[in-house]
């Protein structure tokens, strides 16, 4: 059996009760670090478990997932993700190959940045397509994004743009790098206010609705989300102006 269990947006102390039930009657436990930043600490989370955990990175997920699934049809097997397991889809796609093999599979979901961008005080039904603000090294086309975010203020819908990473080569998108990509994209201009939400759901977390000039001279902590506005119900602009 394969357990895909999320941690949240935060750190170790994100995991549920049913996840820690699950980890302890587990035979072998994994965690990935490679879709996301995750800011919690490896040894507390085996304390609090009782367990090793072994490391996962993007190949044993994908080349070399027959790997974990040739384990999980004879152990119970236990994968813990940051954020929500199923928002990447690299983990629903390792679901599709259980139900394939005829594997049981039980997934236990958590917090995640798609219901966190809520405390900005947007409207979660207001949002339209999301977005990844690649990597330099990984644009190939961006008119994919940009026709994305064009559609969504022409249809007054708010824009999540999650921010690239890889992990594993210590690589990550910055705030300003994020803007500068949606400004030389003129899909934005320096007077534009843009909400961005750094480190949402810890102590650290900052929230800030700020004009695309002045985001730039800032140095945010990650990981972080930018939300390009479009119209906003009253409730949301009185809840902003209060940042």
């Amino acid at each position: 059996m394969l357990v895909l269990a999320g941690l949240g947006i935060s750190d170790e102390k994100g995991i549920t009760l049913e996840e820690l039930e699950e980890a302890r009657n587990s035979d072998l436990v994994f965690l990935e670090l490679y879709t996301s930043i995750w800011h919690g600490s490896i040894k507390n989370l085996e304390r609090i478990i009782g367990k090793e955990i072994q490391i996962l990175k993007r190949k044993d997920l994908e080349e070399e997932v027959h790997k974990i699934l040739k384990l999980a049809s004879h152990k119970k097997i236990v994968i813990f993700v940051p954020g929500d397991p199923l928002v990447a889809t690299t983990h629903s796609s390792i679901i599709l190959e259980c139900m394939k093999s005829g594997i049981k599979f039980k997934v236990i979901h958590n917090s995640s940045i798609v219901s966190a961008i809520c405390e900005t005080g947007l409207h979660i039904y207001k949002f339209g397509q999301t977005v990844t603000i690649p990597l330099r090294e990984r644009i190939i086309e961006a008119n994919s994004i940009i026709n994305a975010i064009i559609e969504n203020k022409r249809r007054g819908l708010h824009t999540l743009c999650l921010l690239d990473v890889d992990v594993e080569n210590n690589r990550y998108v910055e705030v300003k790098e994020a803007v500068r990509f949606l400004l030389e994209n003129r899909v934005i201009d320096e007077d534009e206010k843009l909400v961005v939400g750094c480190c949402l759901g810890s102590v650290q977390k900052r929230i800030l609705w700020k004009k695309a000039s002045e985001v730039l001279l800032l140095n945010l902590p990650l990981p972080a989300i930018i939300v390009i506005p479009g119209n906003l119900h009253f409730s949301e602009r009185e809840m902003l102006e209060k940042l």
